[in-house]
Formats: C-alpha cells, structure tokens, sequence
C-alpha cells in the first residue's frame, strides 16, 4: 500500500498547488464585499469555498470510495475506509488582508490512521508533504 500512498501524495501536491495557483491569482482582483463571519475572528471568503470545491471535485477523481471532511462544508460525504480532511485556505484572515502567508492543507485518513500529509504554503511556494512508511 505504500506504494499507492507514495502516488496519492504526489498527485495531492499537484492538487494542492493548481488550488494555490488559483487563491494567488484571485488575490489579485479580490472581492472584500464576498467575506463572511462564521464566528468571532473566523472569516470565510468566496475563494475558500471555491478553492474546496476544485480540491474535492479532484480529489474525488483520484479515490472515487472516498469522502470529506472540509472545513467549508461544501462536501458531507463519509467514505467507509477513506476521508480526505480539507482546510483550502488555511490562513484566510492572512488572505484577506494580503498578508501573504497562507496555505493549503491536504490530508487522507484510512480508517483513523493519518496515511497522507501535503500542505502547500502559497505565498513562499513551498510544498511539504509525507505519507506513511515514505
């Protein structure tokens, strides 16, 4: 299985990056009437939720049997062995005020053991990533 975990992370980093890719580019033309307050010093904004859509819609073409827990919400599907665990734009407050420190965060769950980690960190185009055994 290490194998297929090796070939699910490097494909998660692409992921990960073309999301980036496109925060870095919203960034540049974004919209501040689109943020949302989920709570106190907890904002959402209009390239989160997008950002989670494209991950998952991409994610889901790799590990079809998966589901999502996503910060976003924008997916409730459980899978019954594997769970991608989604925050799209962790650093969002950053994000929006143009404090270029932001990532994405990507991980797989099989059952409740962690198996794959990417986290992609935008602003410096850094991309840190492991999966189990590797």
């Amino acid at each position: 299985m290490t194998d297929t975990y090796e070939q699910l992370t490097l494909a998660t980093c692409e992921i990960a990056r073309r999301a980036g890719h496109f925060m870095a580019n919203e960034r540049k033309s974004f919209d501040d009437s689109k943020i949302e307050s989920k709570g106190l010093h907890d904002l959402v904004s209009y390239v989160d939720k997008a950002s989670e859509v494209m991950i998952i819609e991409e994610l889901q073409k790799l590990l079809p049997e998966s589901g999502f827990i996503a910060e976003e919400g924008t997916n409730d599907k459980r899978g019954e062995r594997f769970n991608w665990i989604i925050d799209p734009l962790d650093g969002t407050t950053n994000y929006i005020h143009g404090i270029p420190v932001y990532s994405v965060s990507i991980a797989l769950l099989d059952g409740d053991e962690l198996v794959v980690g990417v986290v992609y960190e935008v602003g410096h185009d850094e991309l840190f990533y492991a999966w189990r055994n590797g």
